[in-house]
């Protein structure tokens, strides 16, 4: 009997932009080829399970208590090279275990949705003389420097800005593809809004403002929902804490306060459907939550984007007049109001969100996973 393709996905860390990407992934695989074996492992906690517990405690108290320093050092050209010696020398630590996996699993193609565990393969087929396809693909709207490899196969990248990044830093144009951020196949399906209103228990003669932070729940929710509350405009709060379980209890324990209706969710599988509800998001610039929030045609507010990569994100998208920028809470409530009084221009960037929108990214990115493989 012969024995499947399979596809094994690389990303870092068990939750976050990056897993959530190669989740996606993973399932418009199965969904589309259910012929290939496809396996989703954490490299970093592959590679390095002792240092990935330090590595994302380091990250996350970065971003959350000194966001500044992080933008800072994000993709300078200095730091690049400081590190580069330092890379090197964990990849080619990574690499025993690499060999043990591509010894145990006889992986067809890798795919790389984050550009740690895409450097550790992509050093490894220069060093060993690999001959298994590598697929990165980017979850930002602007590639940074550590994507930039002569051994990977093919790019999927967002937006054209994102190709020529790759393209200066030497990466072959015939290798980008641009085909969106990966969001999950359930982005495709619309759902009526008495479905939705009756499973979840929303109001259906509301408006609806969904308020996010990401995965880990991050940003100003409890300033900006007490803000929004004091408009006078009628309207529902929903808030997706995420895995921030502290600002979920704070909200489950306050939302009787708020005058407007208020529904709190933590980390949640019906994400799709809330958006497909919901008229405006309050948001972080993380690019999966960006790019689930084009496709289902959100009018979308930005503020507190994590400095580096999510300032990036909104500065393109910015510049594509596909959302709008909310310096602080205050902000954030007046723009939500004007919005809510002024239909025509919420209508408009709801069309101005699917016209830039890849509602089908993952479909589009399997078909190139399958045209390496052949």
């Amino acid at each position: 009997m012969i024995k499947p393709k399979n596809i094994h996905i690389l990303h870092i860390s068990e939750f976050g932009g990056h897993s959530k990407a190669a989740q996606n992934i993973k399932e418009a695989l199965i969904f589309k080829r259910p012929d290939l074996e496809v396996k989703s492992l954490n490299g970093l906690g592959y590679f390095y399970p002792r240092g990935e517990k330090m590595i994302d405690f380091i990250y996350t108290a970065t971003i959350k208590h000194f966001p500044h320093l992080w933008g800072q050092a994000y993709d300078r050209k200095k730091v690049k090279k400081a590190l580069t010696p330092y890379q090197t020398f964990f990849n080619r630590i990574a690499f025993r275990k690499l060999k043990k996996l591509i010894t145990s699993e006889n992986p067809s193609c890798f795919v790389a949705t984050q550009a740690f565990p895409c450097g550790v393969v992509a050093d490894y087929k220069e060093i060993k003389g690999l001959n298994i396809p590598l697929v990165a693909v980017v979850t930002d709207y602007h590639p940074h420097r550590f994507w930039a490899h002569k051994q990977v196969d093919r790019y999927i990248v967002a937006c054209q800005e994102a190709k020529d990044v790759l393209k200066s830093q030497g990466v072959s144009e015939e290798k980008v593809k641009i085909l969106g951020i990966p969001i999950s196949v359930n982005f495709l399906t619309a759902y009526p809004k008495h479905q939705t209103s009756e499973e979840l228990g929303f109001r259906k003669d509301l408006p609806s403002i969904l308020l996010m932070g990401g995965g880990l729940g991050l940003g100003p929710l409890k300033i900006i929902a007490k803000e929004l509350d004091q408009l006078s405009s009628d309207f529902q709060m929903i808030v997706v804490c995420g895995l921030n379980k502290s600002l979920h209890n704070w909200f489950l324990r306050k939302k009787d306060k708020f005058k407007k209706p208020i529904f709190v969710f933590g980390y949640t599988e019906h994400i799709h459907k809330i958006m497909d509800y919901s008229d405006i998001i309050v948001t972080k610039g993380g690019g999966i939550t960006i790019s689930e929030a084009l496709a289902k045609g959100l009018c979308i507010v930005v503020t507190n984007p994590i400095p580096g990569q999510e300032e990036r994100n909104v500065k393109y998208l910015l510049k594509e007049k596909a959302i709008l920028e909310a310096d602080h809470p205050e902000m954030t409530a007046s723009i939500v109001n004007k919005l809510l009084t002024n239909q025509k221009n919420l209508y408009a960037l709801r069309e101005r969100a699917k016209e830039i929108s890849f509602i089908d990214s993952s479909l589009r990115i399997v078909d190139i996973i399958c045209e390496v493989l052949s």
